[in-house]
């Protein structure tokens, strides 16, 4: 999993676009419309929108917003939705939405992973990016006004 933390300005959108993993497309502050498969969904904070792989959808908002993307590697999204869903943000899911991106903000954990042989008690370091991490360069900025 990787997470975008991003301000949009108000009247602006990300161009119609897909992506090779799921996303979790969340607003920590103002209002999010999500239009994806000839429907639109318009989330607050309390709420978030599942899109599976692959899916064409574009994202903005009228006012602005605090927006938070969470990317989703396709092979652990297995039994989830296989299209678009509207759920409920909690409390607990609020919080650690938002400690997440600043973790990743500031360069992320160090990472330890299980040496190769159980019987070498030394922790190896992590790659820094997992496998399958979309790159930012995809990505494109707010553009167009609404």
């Amino acid at each position: 999993m990787t997470i975008r933390a991003q301000s949009i300005p108000a009247r602006h959108y990300f161009p119609e676009h897909a992506h090779r993993w799921h996303q979790v497309v969340y607003a920590i502050s103002g209002v999010l419309t999500v239009a994806v498969e000839r429907r639109s969904f318009v989330i607050s904070p309390e709420q978030a929108v599942w899109l599976p792989t692959g899916l064409r959808h574009r994202v903005g908002t009228l006012l602005g917003a605090e927006f938070r993307s969470l990317w989703i590697a396709d092979e652990a999204g297995q039994g989830l939705p296989e299209s678009p869903t509207v759920f409920a943000v909690t409390p607990l899911l609020q919080a650690l939405i938002i400690e997440v991106a600043e973790i990743e903000a500031q360069g992320g954990p160090r990472r330890l992973r299980r040496p190769r042989h159980a019987s070498d008690p030394r922790p190896t370091p992590a790659r820094a990016a997992p496998p399958g991490r979309p790159p930012l360069a995809a990505h494109r900025r707010p553009g167009e006004t609404l």
